[in-house]
């Protein structure tokens, strides 16, 4: 027997020895090990091969269903516990997940299963962070909890029954936990609601103690006893105490979240629990859970009952907390418990992390980073949120109506226009609720947050509206429904995102209002600048991200109304879209999004068709080449040189400025487009400027002239190609700048909110009615789609005579290159540079003015400096207006120093 066949006989006799184990039906074994012959044969399986079985019976297991005799009804997850499969395996669940995640490419898995593990994951997560919550809440509410796990002996009937343990109350309380949050089917993985549930269970403990006179229990230091609870005379009172608020002050919950979910989530759980016989006590009270012959009884029924519910659905066992060898099942090095911060979160994606990445884009509206735990991040954006709401109605304000009132909008207006849709739209945001299974009372209270949301959101754009463009009539603004229900959605995903609700995450919120993304990017930053002083960071954070992920992708799906737009006018360039602000501008600092501007313009159409002839002509003509710049990683070389043309690729006409809505939209993505280029050149080490201009151009390019290669498809793809291909054809014996993809999409995956399912599957071809679409990996999508589309173009480059460059669009990520420890430089030619001087200047040879501080002289020096050189701005010695401009000053200097002083005296 050769060792091929001995090998194969190896794994073959470990996976039979698996599924016997776990008592494996033979049609899901089968399954499995077709898949794990398949997945050996075209990969290498590094590390230990069970790890690689374990990841092939627990996809065979979950993907196959096991009809039952009694019910006759059908179960998902063929009964395998994962955890007893991980066990057996010697996996850890973090080694697991990371295993898996490879498996699922590999097996080129549906996006549903991914999402199930995606969901799975996250809840990992949660139950970590609450796990870490719960022993020191526990230990602040009961005394004499040691580290020795509860022994579970076989007691004789003889043996007289004990009172039950801290420990033993302990790990009652965290088993009870588990199994009402296995009751809470779409919302058991949303962080701040699951640590209201688990206050509502430690609250139940303590009622019982206290109801139950147990002294030796309860910790006396505790801040929610009486006064009198030690005294010999002391009297029970009617009622078991609730000690919800006690926890919230001391332990960052929500009281009033925490007591509507305690009340109308969990109590109606727990209700079931004693009439099913599940629980035995007196079920009118809650109360005499720990009596004796109730507690061991409880115990071993609430045991049971999740034992059940993990077989049903195939998901990890959440008891691996309490063993005594938790550390090596989870796969943390450090214990899980206590104030020690987990592998566990670190581990995680950005869809998945407790605390997620923050965007390359946005960051100026992001204040200073706090030291928080996840659990008081969440529950800190919900306090902050409700602080925002304490005094508002989900009705238009009193303030407001006075301000319709003042410029003629009728009352009749008011509740045809604003009132009557927006409560369709709550009923909207309610039904979905509902398809969660929360309670009415938590639906109504959200619904009731959102809408008060809305109406302080909406009155603050409506005002700004107005200050903007004071002739325009509000009537006009009232009457544009879209934007209306974008700024309701948007202010939905704020309260979504503050609950931690991951059944809908983004862009679920989409679907429920049936909007397209294209029209719901366009209202993100005005929320944020509603907002952005009174909320969370890391609601700002998130919004950010989402204003990313619909640039970048969603907003170029086949079905955006976008290409709609784009059958009308042609792809701008970025120098026809970009506005130049005044360099000390708050908005140009980071460089997030466009200047801003009014709302109505980014919700009315396009200019009119016959500018559009003039501002978008295209004067390129294709170059005629045999060449073929078509290579793998894995055999790279140097394209021949090809004839190139000198034809500029930028339009002939210098357009004017036009705020409508797809050059707002332009403006955004292509500020999105440098920033993410610059990141990932400067992670893949290229600092040559013409090198990156060129990638720029390549880029631009792509997007302008052969448009369809991003629909269904990512900028990420098409950036990361540009960059392969222009280091190739640019590479030379004396600059060596070619990259793999290898390299490329190493560094990629170095980004925030970077996804690696973005370079493993590309969209190839669509496909049609009887075909599904083709998808295949960046290489793949280079070889088959990008080269034939950019193959001339890029070809330009390798001459002797190379087209003209596109400039990097000025105030966004090529701006980020001139910043400096002096602050923004706003000269190419002097060490000129504006920033907020918060402190003293340490250099006293540096000239500087201080707005506001500082007299008319120290300008003048500044210009006369400038003045000296290149002829710069001069300016009157009693700092009045700019007066003069010499004959040969800098334009580019004068117009920002005349933008900075317009700026101030505005002010």
């Amino acid at each position: 027997m050769s060792k091929q066949d001995e090998s194969e006989d190896n794994w073959i006799a470990a996976m039979d020895n698996l599924c016997s184990k776990l008592n494996v039906d033979p049609v899901a074994a089968k399954k499995s090990k077709e898949s794990f012959s398949e997945i050996k044969h075209n990969y290498t399986l590094d590390g230990d091969i069970l790890h690689w079985m374990a990841c092939a019976l627990y996809v065979a297991c979950r993907t196959s269903i096991t009809p039952t005799v009694q019910t006759g009804k059908a179960v998902e997850g063929n009964c395998v516990s994962l955890t007893r499969l991980l066990r057996l395996c010697n996996i850890s669940l973090i080694q697991f997940f990371n295993k898996i995640k490879n498996w699922m490419e590999m097996a080129s898995m549906s996006t549903d299963f991914k999402d199930r593990i995606t969901r799975l994951e996250h809840k990992f997560a949660v139950s970590t962070v609450l796990f870490r919550k719960f022993q020191p809440i526990f230990q602040e509410i009961f005394s004499g909890l040691t580290n020795e796990p509860v022994k579970t002996s076989t007691k004789s009937k003889k043996q007289k029954l004990q009172p039950c343990t801290t420990n033993a109350l302990f790990e009652f309380t965290w088993c009870l936990y588990v199994c009402v949050k296995g009751e809470f089917h779409n919302s058991a993985d949303d962080l701040v609601d699951m640590y209201h549930v688990l206050l509502s269970c430690l609250d139940f403990a303590f009622a019982n103690a206290f109801m139950a006179r147990r002294i030796d229990l309860i910790n006396p230091a505790f801040k929610g006893l009486p006064a009198d609870w030690l005294r010999d005379d002391f009297e029970l009172p009617k009622k078991p105490p609730c000690i919800i608020s006690v926890l919230c002050e001391i332990k960052e919950g929500l009281a009033v979240e925490a007591a509507t979910m305690k009340e109308y989530s969990w109590r109606p759980v727990v209700k079931t629990f004693f009439e099913k016989g599940i629980l035995k006590g007196n079920s009118d009270d809650l109360t005499g859970l720990l009596d004796i012959g109730n507690f061991d009884v409880n115990v071993k029924s609430l045991n049971n009952l999740y034992e059940t519910y993990v077989l049903s659905v195939g998901e990890f066992d959440e008891r691996i907390f309490l063993g005594e060898h938790a550390n090596e099942q989870i796969g943390t090095k450090n214990k899980v418990s206590g104030d020690e911060i987990s592998q566990v979160i670190a581990s995680f994606g950005p869809s998945a992390r407790a605390c997620p990445d923050t965007p390359l884009t946005g960051r100026r509206y992001l204040a200073r980073r706090e030291e928080l735990t996840p659990v008081s991040e969440a529950t800190n954006s919900l306090a902050r949120l409700a602080a925002l709401l304490r005094h508002a109605r989900p009705k238009p304000s009193p303030h407001l109506l006075r301000f319709f009132a003042d410029y003629g909008v009728s009352e009749e207006t008011i509740n045809n226009n604003v009132v009557r849709p927006c409560n369709g739209w709550m009923e909207q945001f309610s039904n979905n609720l509902k398809e969660c299974n929360c309670s009415n009372e938590t639906i109504a209270f959200r619904c009731n947050m959102v809408t008060c949301l809305y109406y302080k959101v909406f009155e603050h754009i409506i005002r700004e509206e107005h200050r903007k463009k004071p002739q325009l009539s509000l009537q006009v603004l009232l009457s544009q429904e879209t934007y209306q229900l974008t700024v309701y959605a948007c202010c939905t995903e704020v309260v979504l995102h503050a609950y931690g609700v991951h059944s809908l995450r983004f862009p679920r919120v989409l679907q429920i209002y049936g909007l397209s993304a294209f029209h719901f990017y366009k209202i993100i930053e005005l929320v944020v600048q509603a907002v952005v002083e009174k909320l969370s960071r890391d609601v700002i954070k998130h919004l950010n991200a989402v204003e990313e992920q619909v640039l970048e992708s969603l907003v170029w799906t086949s079905d955006s109304p976008l290409w709609d737009q784009l059958s009308k006018i042609p792809v701008p360039a970025s120098t026809e879209v970009y506005v130049q602000d005044s360099p000390n501008s708050r908005r140009n600092i980071s460089g997030l999004q466009s200047p801003v501007s009014a709302v109505i313009d980014r919700f009315l159409t396009p200019m009119a068709d016959q500018a559009k002839k003039q501002l978008f002509k295209d004067n390129i003509k294709p170059v005629q080449t045999n060449n073929n710049i078509k290579q793998e990683v894995t055999s790279p070389q140097s394209p021949p040189n090809a004839t190139t043309s000198s034809t500029e690729n930028t339009p002939n006409t210098t357009p004017k400025k036009a705020n409508n809505s797809l050059m707002l939209f332009f403006r955004k993505f292509y500020s999105l487009a440098v920033v993410r280029m610059n990141d990932l050149c400067t992670r893949l080490r290229l600092t040559d400027e013409e090198l990156k201009r060129k990638i720029w151009t390549c880029l631009e390019y792509s997007i302008m002239h052969q448009t369809q290669l991003m629909k269904d498809r990512h900028l990420d793809q098409i950036l990361m190609c540009a960059v392969y291909v222009i280091c190739k054809v640019s590479n030379t014996p004396t600059n060596q700048v070619e990259r793999t993809f290898a390299d490329i999409m190493r560094c990629y995956r170095q980004r925030p909110l970077a996804d690696n399912h973005v370079y493993r599957s590309v969209l190839i071809n669509k496909g049609n009615e009887e075909e599904s679409p083709e998808r295949g990996d960046l290489i793949n999508f280079y070889n088959k789609v990008y080269v034939k589309c950019m193959q001339n173009f890029a070809l330009r480059f390798t001459g002797r005579h190379e087209c003209s460059l596109s400039p990097l669009p000025a105030g966004r990520a090529a701006r980020a290159g001139r910043w400096s420890p002096g602050g923004q430089r706003v000269s190419e030619r002097h060490q000129l540079y504006v920033k907020p001087l918060t402190t003293p200047p340490h250099h006293h040879h540096h000239l500087t003015y201080r707005f506001s501080r500082s007299p008319a002289k120290d300008l003048h020096a500044i210009n006369t400096m400038v003045s000296c050189e290149v002829g710069g701005v001069k300016r009157s010695a009693e700092g009045g207006d700019v007066v003069k401009r010499a004959r040969y000053a800098a334009p580019g200097v004068a117009r920002k120093l005349q933008g900075l002083v317009s700026d101030r005296q505005a002010v």
